[in-house]
């Protein structure tokens, strides 16, 4: 379950259209798949278990981002 707001754009879920959504969630899986190459842009924290990034191996990595895929595809709009 999400447990905080959007990662990329700090407004909750709830609050965005269909187009808003897909392109915060490309930002997110692109940035959290590579968080050295944006961490001096963003620090992000992790919207699944509330780490920051950088603290995720590649496997913990995808872990989280196929499961925040799921919990937003889950979210009644």
């Amino acid at each position: 379950m999400i447990k905080t707001t959007c990662p990329i754009c700090d407004e909750h879920l709830r609050d965005h259209n269909q187009k808003q959504i897909d392109n915060c969630l490309w930002k997110f899986v692109r940035e959290a798949r590579n968080p050295v190459a944006y961490a001096s842009v963003n620090k992000m924290i992790c919207p699944i278990c509330e780490k920051e990034m950088l603290d995720h191996n590649s496997k913990e990595a995808n872990v989280c981002v196929k499961q925040f895929i799921l919990d937003v595809e889950d979210l009644e709009l």
